[in-house]
């Protein structure tokens, strides 16, 4: 039987019932329909509660993420300003010691003997090192939160270099002979300070490795800020602005300048002449090994 026949005896059946069945036939129906009605309603809100309550989860436990990534990146970017502002101080110190004594010297007057040692600047040395290598490492691990960060890997290790020259070779020449040394038994073994001449090499070769610390700082100023912008401004509707430095030649890292960035640091800084000159080497020794 077709469905036009079967619906022809259905209508066929209804009409010849009396007016008050099909009323009630027709309340029984619009009651059903209600309470299908509202059951699916019912159900869809839950399923859309239970869907926002896991949403809500999710994104709670996101921003507990992406708080703690800033944490940790804030509390090395710390540790590496804190090392690199104590040991400027010191060479600034040393600098100023050292020319008092040099200067006093030449006049044939008393002079205060320097407090600074040189094995005090090797200690702050490796201290600033340590801090530079851990955020480094930290960010290699935090590369998920926006590939773009390893342009601060990048500009550390130009200053690592820079550091790495100074002490390693500037200071040995020209900040260590300059220094008292301290006797073992107590004391000082005898001590004369270095010419003015001298003095002046040493203040030059300090001043270019303090200028290298107060990069890191900025850079590590520069990370913070990024850093800020991807992981803590959604949550607050915020965007800090980069840092703008008096100085037009010095470099400010953003991760929408990364690229360019990255460039510079390998023409135009002592560590990319270097990498280059590596990687040139490697590619010689290796044509040499497959010919």
């Amino acid at each position: 039987m077709s469905v036009e026949a079967n619906m022809s005896t259905v209508c066929t059946w209804f009409n010849a019932l009396h007016p008050e069945v099909q009323a009630a036939i027709i309340g029984a129906i619009a009651t059903g329909l209600a309470a299908l009605i509202g059951i699916l309603t019912v159900s869809h809100q839950i399923r859309s509660q239970a869907r926002q309550a896991r949403d809500a989860v999710a994104e709670g436990e996101r921003r507990k993420i992406k708080a703690a990534l800033y944490d940790e990146i804030l509390t090395s970017s710390r540790d590496l300003s804190d090392a690199a502002i104590e040991l400027s101080n010191q060479l600034r110190m040393t600098n100023l010691d050292v020319t008092l004594a040099a200067r006093a010297a030449t006049l044939g007057v008393q002079f205060n003997t320097p407090s600074a040692r040189f094995i005090r600047i090797m200690q702050l040395h490796e201290t600033f090192s340590s801090c530079a290598l851990r955020l480094i490492f930290l960010i290699e691990s935090r590369r998920i939160i926006d590939p773009r960060i390893i342009v601060f890997r990048t500009a550390l290790s130009s200053v690592l270099h820079d550091a790495r020259q100074y002490m390693f070779s500037d200071a040995i020449a020209y900040v260590m002979p300059a220094l008292p040394v301290d006797a073992p038994n107590g004391g000082l073994f005898p001590y004369d300070p270095p010419s003015v001449e001298a003095a002046e090499i040493l203040c030059i070769h300090n001043d270019q490795m303090i200028e290298s610390l107060n990069d890191a700082i900025s850079y590590t100023e520069d990370l913070l800020t990024e850093m800020q912008n991807c992981l803590l401004g959604d949550l607050f509707g915020n965007q800090i602005n980069a840092r703008e430095p008096i100085d037009p030649d010095k470099q400010v890292i953003t991760l929408s300048n990364s690229d360019l960035v990255e460039k510079w640091f390998e023409n135009n800084t002592a560590w990319g002449v270097d990498i280059a000159k590596a990687e040139a080497a490697a590619r010689a020794r290796f044509e040499r090994e497959e010919a």
